[in-house]
């Protein structure tokens, strides 16, 4: 980070040593004034920390706290013990004997507090930031156990009552700007000058070498370098006496964005406190390129010889600043929320009398400044009472909350591209915690929004009570809550808390940002709608039970940030079905029960009747986001299961959704609850158990209607609903890209011919099935990659029916086998003419059920004297595929006969059976492979072969009848 050296510094003139120690005096008399502040605002035992932390690490005892070996990193720096400090560690360790050792190690250079220490916003429960700063020649050994021992050191901190953050440095290090990783504690990458701002402004020597950045004026600031290495160089200051983090005369431009985002994040958890933050980012981006930082201000004041204790606190130095540009811009209401921001972090409720005989120097301070601000009694009283704050007042303050944060980043990215900079700030860290801040603050459409973010204890209400609005103007029904008893609702005249279009959402809402406790009375006003006060206790006790609350947006632990690596995913899900109606609520009113065999709720009773009219779904995601959804109609179950799969393509690597199904409606209510289950799971073995492929098609039947789910090659799903049977057959036809599966619902076509070709599907195999019906039969086939064809056609015996069609499957395996599977490459010198195994199956009833058993048909499927008739598809240049027809080798062409094509084959095979029998001729050989149609682009799949042999038999067929 080398800055511009110039000739002319005042250094060159040389420096008075008696200065230097003056200035250094200045800064210990107020370090120390703040450390006495500090002590002050904890309890004894929290104060024997602070006391005994320097000889914490200057030794290594084993029954010291946090000692982890001998050969730990030890030693402070200038520090020498004396009787006090050693007598305050026997205390704690009445058998420790201090040794002094003949050659001083010093691995630990420096320790120091940092943030609120010392400050008007200090208080017994604030939590500690301490900067142990160490040599730069540790081995990792070392740094791991000193990692060690600062783990241990905070967790005995946690017995005194103090949470005490540590954060292992090494100056040399940090003035290069190498950082640790993002953590919930530690900025990372997104800013290095700015926190050394604040570290230089905050920071508390406990023990150790001072900053070399005490001893350069405030005007030598933009030349800290040369002056720093002028002072060590000419020997004014020794380099054991030292650290040196760098200066703050030159804060990139860049480091504004990083730095608003890393306030956004932490506004999360503690948005009084950040709003002053960022806005002080903003002010230092509005003085860009001319900026003096509130630590050069605080030097200066000390070089000054201003040392009054509470004019240099840090807060109200950062206040004053605010306020001052707040004031030059004449933005009084951001300025009030400033105030408030300041007063809330202080902690000090001033309506209130001091519980002490006598008032702290926070209060005394907080006072002077209220009297500044002309704050009203009514107001302070408002203010104290934030713990009783409830969501209406919650709601308002965090609208004004949200709104300063987002006004304050806008105006540090529109700084970053007036002045065309990037972000210091690496892209992953950046990526995390844009994640997070979306997830906080981003309203999006069904999406159950988190009113307090740090800003009142508890929302909980005493009365909740839901009613129904109807709108004369939108012909729509609307919802509400508010937190007045039954006995005392108007309706017409209630104040809502919250509306919303569907109970679910706003009971979600309620649930969320804990306006529902165990006290709380849930109670619902009669209107339009069909929901009791039962239902409604039910649903509001099983959200309680199966969701969380939004506490978890203020989780700043590592699990919380490390959720946001990767792209959000639903981690639980709660679906309820049947809000507020019942499906069979006209029988019940009539007092008739339905009996049936049909128990399936998707196709209830002889009438097949769906069951499931509405679904409610709320889903919570890994990171933390809750929203809902409501699906209507006839199709609710199908959007539902469409969106699911969406949520969810197969190969994901992230679990599957713990999945919750609810029913509450006056009859059926298990059932149906089961039912949905029941699918959910086999749609979860289907695609995400890895045992079926992702191409899979699942069958599921409502009411008379199948509906075919797969997904794609992309993985996004569809969902194909057909109206009828033979419908379902001809979808199931289809060429597929893969092999693709087909596997029914539990409930669906059960014992049907389907069901029995589907148990015997096996890759790489066609396999042919039959089923004699008098006159008739009908052949199901089954291709290499899943797809299904099927026709009828007159039986006559098996040799006839299976014969014609035996001699056009292997044709055409043949075929197949003999094309390159390049068009570019030559043709393959060997032929495996066994790619595909061919079985037969013959389908036999018994009663009701039926079942495939496997034939061998060597002996039906005989050699035998067939009337031969060919086919070749070729393509015109024109893009119109014809056909050429060979009967016994005598060639018929569409380019000869063009129309009548067919009635010229029809008349030649007449002319060549006896007695002119006009019984259906079959197709025994056909050639794709010059044919590129849209329908055929790539003829590798026998579906493409058997679609077309049977149009053209049908031709060919009609043709003979005719003739």
């Amino acid at each position: 980070m080398s800055q511009i050296q110039t000739p002319q510094s005042s250094i060159d003139h040389g420096v008075d040593r008696k200065t230097l120690k003056t200035i250094k005096q200045r800064f210990l008399q107020v370090n120390n004034a703040r450390l006495a502040r500090t002590k002050s605002a904890l309890t004894p035992r929290q104060q024997v920390f602070l006391e005994v932390l320097p000889m914490l690490f200057h030794v290594n005892h084993p029954i010291l706290p946090g000692y982890v070996s001998h050969q730990t990193p030890c030693g402070l720096a200038n520090f020498r013990p004396n009787k006090h400090d050693i007598q305050k560690l026997q205390r704690l360790a009445r058998s420790f004997t201090y040794r002094r050792q003949p050659v001083a190690r010093s691995d630990i250079h420096g320790i120091f507090l940092m943030g609120s220490c010392g400050t008007v916003a200090h208080s017994e429960s604030s939590d500690l930031d301490i900067w142990v700063c160490h040599a730069g020649n540790l081995t990792d050994d070392n740094k791991l156990q000193l990692q060690q021992k600062v783990d241990d050191i905070s967790r005995w901190a946690l017995s005194t009552g103090l949470e005490a953050h540590f954060f292992l440095m090494e100056d040399e290090k940090f003035r290069l700007g190498e950082r640790a990783d993002l953590t919930s504690e530690d900025c990372g990458s997104t800013q290095h000058y700015l926190l050394l701002d604040e570290f230089y402004r905050t920071g508390l020597l406990i023990g150790g070498r001072i900053p070399i950045w005490w001893l350069i004026p405030p005007e030598e600031e933009r030349q800290y370098e040369y002056y720093a290495n002028t002072l060590r160089q000419k020997r004014f200051v020794r380099d054991n006496d030292t650290l040196d983090f760098g200066g703050v005369g030159h804060i990139p431009a860049g480091e504004f964005v990083g730095a608003g985002v890393w306030q956004l994040y932490k506004a999360i958890d503690s948005p009084y406190k950040s709003v002053l933050k960022i806005l002080l980012t903003e002010v230092y981006a509005a003085e860009y390129p001319n900026i003096e930082p509130l630590s050069s201000q605080f030097k200066r004041a000390v070089y000054d010889n201003k040392l009054d204790i509470d004019e240099l606190d840090p807060y109200v130095v950062v206040y004053r600043r605010l306020e001052n540009y707040l004031l030059e811009r004449a933005e009084l209401q951001r300025l009030e929320l400033v105030r408030r921001c300041f007063y809330f972090k202080v902690g000090k409720a001033l309506s209130r009398t001091s519980r002490t005989s006598g008032k702290s120097w926070q209060r005394q301070l907080m006072e002077k400044l209220i009297k500044q601000w002309q704050w009203p009694r009514e107001h302070l009283y408002s203010l104290d009472a934030r713990d009783q704050w409830k969501v209406t007042r919650v709601m308002d303050e965090q609208k004004e909350l949200v709104r300063e944060l987002t006004n304050s980043y806008r105006f540090v990215l529109d700084f970053a591209r007036r002045t065309r900079v990037s972000a210091m700030i690496n892209s992953q860290e950046m990526s995390i915690l844009g994640r997070k801040l979306y997830a906080a603050f981003e309203r999006k459409a069904g999406k159950i929004e988190w009113v307090n973010p740090g800003i009142a204890p508890n929302l909980a209400e005493d009365n909740l009570t839901f009613f129904c609005i109807d709108s004369p103007l939108s012909n729509n029904m609307s919802w509400a809550v508010t937190a007045e008893s039954l006995d005392n609702i108007d309706v017409q005249r209630a104040q809502p808390l919250k509306r919303g279009d569907e109970l679910i959402a706003l009971i979600a809402w309620c649930h969320f940002n804990g306006l529902i406790d165990n006290a709380t009375r849930i109670a619902m006003v009669e209107g339009n709608h069909d929901i009791c006060e039962y239902e409604l206790h039910r649903l509001v006790r099983s959200m309680r039970q199966q969701l969380p609350v939004a506490k978890q947006y203020s989780e700043q632990g590592e699990d919380a940030l490390n959720r946001f690596e990767q792209a959000n995913r639903p981690v639980q899900m709660v679906l309820y079905i049947n809000v507020g109606v019942d499906p069979l609520a006209d029988m019940r009113s009539q007092g008739i029960e339905r009996l049936s065999a049909h128990t399936d709720s998707l196709g209830f009773s002889g009438l097949r009747e769906n069951l499931v009219l509405n679904i409610e779904q709320v889903i919570v995601n890994s990171w933390g986001e809750l929203s809902c959804r409501r699906y209507d109609n006839e199709h609710a179950l199908i959007r539902c299961l469409r969106d699911y799969l969406s949520m969810l393509p197969p190969g994901n690597s992230g679990a599957l959704p713990q999945l919750n199904i609810l029913c509450f409606c006056p009859t059926r209510a298990n059932a149906i609850a089961a039912r949905i289950e029941e699918l959910f799971r086999d749609l979860a073995a289907c695609y995400y158990s890895g045992t079926l492929a992702p191409q899979t098609r699942y069958v599921l039947q409502i009411q008379y209607d199948y509906f075919v789910f797969q997904f794609d090659h992309q993985k996004h799903p569809s969902i194909k609903m057909l109206d009828s049977f033979s419908a379902l057959l001809a979808y199931l036809g289809q060429p597929q890209l893969c092999y693709s599966p087909i596997v029914l619902d539990r409930y669906c076509l059960q014992q049907s011919v389907l069901q029995n070709i589907i148990q015997c599907a096996q890759p790489e195999t066609l396999q042919i099935f039959y089923q004699k019906k008098g006159k008739l039969a009908t052949i199901y086939i089954l291709d290499e990659m899943g797809s299904l064809f099927s026709f009828d056609t007159p039986f006559y015996n098996e040799h006839s029916l299976l014969t014609p069609l035996d001699q056009f499957v292997q044709s055409t395996l043949f075929r197949r086998n003999t094309q390159p599977q390049d068009p570019c490459a030559d043709m393959p010198t060997e032929f495996n003419l066994h790619d595909y195994e061919v079985e037969y199956y013959e389908i036999v009833e018994s009663g009701s059920r039926c079942h495939a058993t496997r034939r061998n048909m060597n002996s039906t499927v005989a050699s035998s004297h067939y009337l031969q008739v060919q086919v070749i598809a070729e393509q015109t240049t024109d893009s119109r595929v014809i056909f050429t027809i060979y009967c016994d080798q005598q060639e018929f062409s569409e380019l000869d006969y063009g129309d009548q094509l067919y009635n010229t084959v029809a008349q030649s095979i007449l002319s060549q059976r006896h007695h002119k029998q006009r019984y259906p001729c079959y197709i025994t050989d056909l050639d794709l492979s010059r044919c590129i149609d849209d329908e055929v682009v790539n003829p590798t799949q026998t579906i493409h072969y058997l679609h077309h042999k049977f149009a053209l038999e049908q031709k060919l067929n009609t043709a003979l009848k005719r003739a």
